[in-house]
């Protein structure tokens, strides 16, 4: 049986940044940081679609979990 070809729709970088929320509510840091990704945002992506599946491939080969450091 043959494979076929998977198509995965990544986000749309406009939508990363949460420029929808209510600025009164965002705590300095959270400000900073969206202050941040709208720059980010506002680089155009110079990197190809084979970039792109190799970062995926990467990542779900090489799982991370990011937790708080434990004490005791």
């Amino acid at each position: 049986m043959a494979s076929a070809t998977t198509l995965r729709k990544r986000p749309s970088k406009s939508t990363a940044s949460g420029a929808g929320r209510p600025d009164a509510r965002l705590r300095p840091q959270n400000r900073k940081l969206l202050k941040w990704l709208d720059s980010w945002l506002a680089t155009p992506d110079d990197r190809g679609e084979k970039w792109w599946n190799g970062f995926e491939d990467d990542l779900r080969n090489h799982r991370s979990t990011f937790r708080p450091p434990q004490t005791g």
